[in-house]
């Protein structure tokens, strides 16, 4: 399969998993066009479910680069009839090896649906790869936090997950890792040591690996910036074909450059990068614009800022996450601003 074929619409195909397989091989082909990974990513927005399959396929993309090519098309060859007398032939039919065997084959799955996820992956052209059943995690989560929320989710290793304003995020664990999604926002965590389940953020182009620390990541768009408290992680950033490493230790940040760049910046105040825990934030001569920015992730109202190069106003201080208003008060002290309300509550910035 390639461009030049009749393309397929992933909204014709007959199932989630199908759709997954499909946006999946478009991204590892390195042919994925902004449209299509705009169109991508609204999929996975709708539903935890499409981002659980995602990760399947991800999984299955691992996977299947471990199987030899001979087993691949003697699989492919293979009906369903045929592999069912295997399998009986090798045991008793009252024995539990067939029975356990039956059990572990998904509804729906076919010969037909095999062909279509290798076709699939061959479009990427990275190797040989098949859509198969993989293992189901072992525990499975899915949560969210409003705007202006924090929650706190303890694991069942006894990690622990810390969500600030406006986060989305899934886990997963499986026997040889575990796997958080974060969809949108931003996550601080604490990992409990396993040096045999190695923990993963994934956030947009940006992979984080660590077996045992403490660390903040927040999502913006594609990438993301780290912030290590504790230990050390490895980053991993860009897409696929093109991705930048780094090894982050305690005291660390990352921040998204140009392109596919990222830059390490040492000796940060990561306290301060993840005073949000405790609800607070930090400015240190920070422009006024940024600042309202940052504020805003936190406002039920936005408020508005009506000044012209407002870059060119700095502030410093540290603000409560949880009262907006006094933010506001505060500010005219601090800046040569003025703070307007309207008849709706809504704030708006001006010069004095």
């Amino acid at each position: 399969m390639t461009d030049s074929a009749q393309p397929v619409d992933p909204d014709s195909l007959p199932d989630t998993a199908s759709v997954a397989a499909y946006w999946f091989a478009r991204e590892r082909s390195g042919r994925m066009t902004a449209e299509q990974r705009m169109r991508r990513d609204a999929w996975l927005r709708a539903s935890a479910d499409h981002v659980l399959e995602y990760e399947r396929a991800r999984g299955i993309w691992n996977a299947a680069r471990l199987v030899p090519a001979e087993r691949l098309q003697a699989l492919m060859n293979e009906t369903p009839k045929e592999s069912r007398a295997r399998s009986y032939a090798s045991s008793d039919s009252s024995s539990s090896i067939y029975s356990d065997r039956s059990r572990s084959i998904r509804p729906g799955f076919s010969r037909r649906r095999f062909a279509f996820g290798f076709g699939l992956a061959c479009t990427a052209a990275v190797g040989i790869s098949v859509y198969v059943n993989p293992s189901q995690p072992s525990y499975s989560l899915q949560v969210a936090s409003a705007v202006g929320q924090y929650r706190q989710v303890t694991l069942p290793d006894d990690s622990i997950i810390e969500l600030n304003t406006g986060t989305r995020l899934s886990v997963n664990y499986y026997p040889d890792r575990r796997e958080v999604i974060l969809q949108e926002g931003e996550a601080a965590f604490t990992v409990s040591p396993d040096a045999e389940r190695p923990f993963f953020v994934e956030a947009g182009d940006t992979s984080v690996r660590v077996t045992g620390t403490r660390f903040g990541v927040r999502r913006q768009a594609q990438a993301a910036s780290i912030a290590v408290l504790s230990g050390a992680v490895q980053v991993r950033q860009g897409p696929w074909w093109s991705r930048e490493q780094a090894d982050l230790r305690a005291g660390q940040t990352l921040a998204p450059g140009t392109g596919n760049h990222f830059t390490v910046l040492s000796a940060q105040d990561t306290d301060s990068v993840l005073a949000w825990r405790q609800g607070r934030v930090v400015f240190r001569d920070t422009p006024l614009a940024s600042a309202v920015n940052e504020i805003n992730r936190y406002a039920s109202q936005p408020i508005r800022l009506n000044i012209a190069n407002a870059n060119s106003i700095r502030i410093a201080g540290t603000y409560s996450t949880r009262n907006i208003n006094g933010f506001l008060e505060l500010l005219p002290d601090i800046a040569p601003v003025a703070v307007q309300r309207l008849a709706n509550g809504s704030a708006v910035i001006v010069r004095k």
